[in-house]
């Protein structure tokens, strides 16, 4: 049986399956609904299940909202699930779209999770990515783009003709650790967290596009944490010293070693 939801008037909603009324109430709130006739939960409609094609929210509105709804399964408020195959060629789980044309800031997506007083918990995440291949699956080659491959999260900043006032900032990703009242300096805390979870990995990170360099591989304030051009006389010289430590990088095709110094002996 398709459920359908008509809208009759500016202030009455009908939902029926055609013929039998299932529901009808009046919008009170005065709010318009376009295209809410258009809604049909038939298990083969014809065309978007859901249109709500040119509403317009009233101020710190939601289109649907759920507040105090606890989740009990692993898959949390909103699961979907399915397999595509041949067609379309590419598809999103997900798309949004938010464009702003005026003073308005687009935040994009947000994901916020707290440990609230008396938790005790092993792990929080903000939000995972897990891009899985499985055996009989075949990951054909990139043939040298840049962009194209299995990626965990695909990410690119555009810019893309604009003007860009002197002391703006814009990066790929903004990172931030902030430690409030606890001294957590002795402890496991980074920015990054990396683990190779089995097997050999080429790298740790891969500077793709030949056409294009960056003039810095890092860009890091003069302030001993973490590095620093004024205490030279810190370091013990190891020139002259075989295997006293090095990392070992790739530049291009050849393998290159990073010279590790130990701090200078006291005199």
């Amino acid at each position: 049986m398709a459920i359908i939801i008509e809208k009759i008037s500016d202030t009455k909603i009908w939902v029926h399956d055609g013929a039998t009324t299932i529901m009808e109430f009046d919008t009170t709130s005065g709010a318009k609904i376009p295209k809410l006739d258009a809604v049909n939960l038939s298990l083969n409609p014809s065309s978007h299940p859901i249109n709500l094609e040119g509403l317009i929210l009233p101020a710190n509105s939601n289109v649907i909202r759920g507040a105090s709804i606890n989740p009990t399964r692993a898959s949390g408020w909103i699961s979907f699930s399915g397999t595509v195959d041949a067609t379309p060629a590419q598809v999103y789980t997900d798309y949004r779209e938010l464009h702003t044309t005026g003073v308005a800031e687009v935040l994009g997506f947000g994901s916020f999770v707290f440990m609230d007083d008396g938790a005790s918990c092993i792990s929080l995440f903000g939000g995972q990515d897990i891009a899985e291949v499985d055996a009989g699956a075949t990951i054909l080659s990139a043939a040298g783009a840049p962009a194209v491959g299995v990626f965990a999260r695909w990410m690119k900043l555009l810019l893309n003709g604009e003007t860009f006032t002197p002391g703006g900032v814009a990066a790929v990703q903004f990172l931030s650790v902030q430690s409030n009242v606890t001294d957590v300096s002795a402890e496991d805390v980074s920015v990054f967290n990396v683990e190779n979870a089995s097997g050999i990995t080429k790298s740790l990170l891969h500077l793709t596009n030949t056409e294009n360099g960056f003039t810095n591989l890092l860009w890091l304030p003069d302030d001993g944490l973490p590095a620093s051009l004024t205490n030279g006389t810190d370091l013990a010289d190891i020139s002259a010293t075989a295997n006293a430590g090095w990392i070992k990088v790739l530049v291009g095709s050849t393998v290159r070693y990073i010279p590790l110094y130990a701090v200078k002996a006291s005199a």
